[in-house]
């Protein structure tokens, strides 16, 4: 084990209180498996899942510190994420129905799957919470810093893609009643539009801390 197994239990207390917390990646996984049904969530899920273990290595690496200092650092990486939402959204907002019998055209996994990644990459909180959270769990005297942030960080990614696996089979489920009606597949598209612009403009909002 990469970390001090004596943190185990309080850090997988923290780790499932901030999973249960809702957020971005809650909405982003709830609107993904209304719209589209509950596999393209489960890859949206995994495309966050391997986000957040990317942001636990860059807070390893030192990442977080640059960006937690660098106001420049930090306004590239949230106009960049608000900008990849309003992309999302303007195409939720130009979508149209299905026509009546035809079967919901789902986009690829690996569409899905880059989806969610690029949504949590490009958060820049994402990368700012790794960076204070992670390393209060990092013993230095049990080994050197980066393999525990790191191993702790893959731990979390895990963590968070059993839920969100769990909260895409549950949003997919909600998701195939919603998408029999055109009418009601409209309002989905605008609903998850919305979901995108408020994800957009809270990220806009963000003022960097510190």
């Amino acid at each position: 084990m990469p970390f001090d197994p004596a943190v185990l239990p309080v850090f997988l207390a923290a780790s499932l209180l901030l999973l249960v917390t809702p957020g971005p990646d809650m909405a982003f996984i709830v609107a993904t498996g209304v719209s589209e049904g509950r596999r393209p969530a489960l890859w949206a899920a995994a495309g966050i899942s391997l986000a957040m273990f990317t942001h636990a290595v860059l807070a390893a690496a030192g990442v977080a510190a640059i960006v937690a200092t660098s106001p420049q650092a930090f306004d590239v990486i949230r106009f960049g994420g608000a900008a990849y939402l309003l992309f999302l959204a303007g195409k939720s907002f130009r979508a149209k129905p299905l026509v009546a019998g035809t079967s919901v055209t789902a986009r690829s996994p690996v569409v899905n799957f880059r989806r969610g990644f690029m949504t949590n990459l490009l958060n820049p909180k994402a990368i700012l919470f790794c960076g204070v959270f992670l390393p209060q769990f990092a013993t230095p005297s049990f080994a050197p810093i980066f393999p525990q942030i790191v191993g702790l960080g893959a731990l979390l990614a895990l963590l968070g893609l059993l839920f969100q696996a769990a909260l895409s089979i549950a949003s997919g489920s909600l998701g195939q009643w919603l998408l029999s009606s055109p009418r009601r597949q409209l309002f989905l598209e605008r609903l998850t539009g919305l979901v995108f612009l408020g994800l957009a403009a809270r990220l806009l909002s963000m003022e960097r801390k510190g």
